[in-house]
């Protein structure tokens, strides 16, 4: 896991903002990236961030200069207004001033105007910690979750992280909810991972918005609400969230209503800008299947999930398999479509998984067998009812004493690879489920 470190600093009413974010919003206001081009939102950003100090100045003339917000980009005029403000940081910090203390060991361990230094980045956020930073408690919690610049030691971690959240630090609770979603350092439980997020969302971080509209919209550690995950996903969404645009966008695109449809396309549109690879994904699963408003469009789709798949994303594996399979747009070629199954469910593809089963229970494009049959169909974690659930109760039921024996040990023995991390995986339409050749029960 790798999560950012943050720069702070506290407005009027007392609410933290990181910087970095605030700035990298700006920025997206300023280029048009994930929303409409607003010069106006960019500079009620930059003027907020500004007047705080003038070490505030300084980074955000560093970052307009780095990334060329309004005047000509000169990375080097950058690294020297990040220098100036190292400068005043240390000022400040060496007074006993939590914030700026925090905020150096971030320039620290960012390498912006000091070289970069991960063991003097741990020094600054353990001496602002002293001072008092609540920010400091939830980057040091971090630098040991990774091994920046201290030993990497989960149970030291969390104990930073819980210490921040009981202060209401948004992003420690955030954390927090990943690692009880995952399981790192604590018992799995994703009720808990749901709490955490929502005293984070609500205390205004986007990201844990974001994965409370997935944690609804599948009914992970809470009841599946539909219209709470739409609320959550819009309001990460307004602030430029790409994988939350994505996601919300896939409501909006299936429905019959023309405005919402281009409400939702337009959404879409705004994350495959930004790079987001769920909404490319989401905009493949369009293309191949078709909308209400929107006509299968297979070479654009073709185009767009062999992009996914240069970059390792199992969605990608999966919609290739299922356009070989269903020969939309190519040949159908049930080998070659069995490979890209398998790829799919060897990285985590529940719909890879499930097809996979279901091709070698039918022997379509590798051999049939019922035991590799169960085995990819239970990795699915199907859901009672569900078509893979009903596949893997017809391949149980016509297995033979011995098979069973042996799936069962195989289950056992090869627990699967693991799913994307939460936040990561976008919702999946399951419009189809598809399938491949592997070696005798090899993990």
């Amino acid at each position: 896991m790798d999560r950012a470190l943050k720069m702070v600093y506290y407005d009027d009413v007392k609410v933290e903002k990181d910087i970095f974010a605030q700035l990298s919003l700006a920025e997206k206001h300023f280029q048009g990236a994930g929303m409409p081009r607003d010069e106006s939102a960019t500079r009620r950003i930059l003027d907020q961030i500004h007047r705080q100090s003038r070490a505030f100045a300084a980074i955000c003339y560093g970052y307009m200069r780095s990334k060329g917000i309004g005047v000509a980009e000169d990375l080097g005029e950058g690294q020297q207004w990040y220098r100036e403000a190292a400068y005043w940081f240390n000022e400040e910090a060496s007074s006993g001033e939590s914030i700026s203390a925090n905020n150096l060991g971030y320039l620290y361990a960012k390498g912006l105007g000091v070289q970069e230094n991960a063991e003097t980045a741990a020094h600054w956020f353990e001496e602002a910690v002293e001072f008092g930073s609540v920010a400091a408690l939830y980057n040091l919690g971090v630098c040991y979750l990774n091994g920046w610049g201290v030993p990497q030691d989960d149970e030291t971690a969390i104990e930073y992280l819980q210490r921040a959240s009981a202060l209401n630090d948004p992003s420690a609770a955030s954390v927090l909810a990943y690692l009880y979603l995952e399981g790192r350092g604590v018992s799995r439980d994703p009720s808990k991972s749901f709490e955490y997020n929502m005293r984070a969302a609500r205390a205004g971080s986007v990201e844990a918005a974001s994965a409370l509209g997935y944690a609804l919209g599948v009914g992970l550690g809470a009841e599946r609400n539909v219209a709470e995950s739409i609320s959550w996903f819009e309001m990460a969404a307004s602030e430029g969230d790409a994988y939350a645009q994505a996601n919300l966008a896939m409501y909006f695109c299936h429905s019959s209503d023309l405005k919402l449809f281009n409400r939702g396309w337009t959404m879409l549109t705004h994350a495959c800008d930004q790079g987001d690879v769920s909404a490319k994904y989401q905009m493949t699963q369009i293309l191949i299947f078709g909308v209400p408003h929107r006509e299968p469009d297979y070479a654009a789709a073709l185009d767009i999930a062999m992009d996914l798949a240069e970059l390792g994303h199992p969605g990608g594996y999966h919609l290739i398999g299922v356009m070989y399979e269903h020969g939309l747009g190519v040949p159908v070629d049930m080998v070659r479509s069995a490979t890209w199954f398998e790829r799919a469910a060897r990285k985590g593809s529940a719909n890879g998984q499930a097809g996979l089963g279901r091709l070698y229970a039918i022997g379509s494009g590798v051999e049939q067998d019922n035991v590799l049959a169960y085995y990819w169909l239970r990795m699915s974690s199907p859901a009672e009812g569900s078509q893979a659930y009903r596949e893997m109760e017809a391949v149980l039921a016509r297995m033979s004493e011995k098979e069973r024996r042996v799936a069962e040990k195989y289950v056992a023995e090869n627990p699967g690879p693991r799913r994307g991390s939460f936040g990561l995986k976008p919702l999946e339409n399951g419009v189809f489920k598809s399938g491949t050749k592997s070696g005798k029960y090899k993990a």
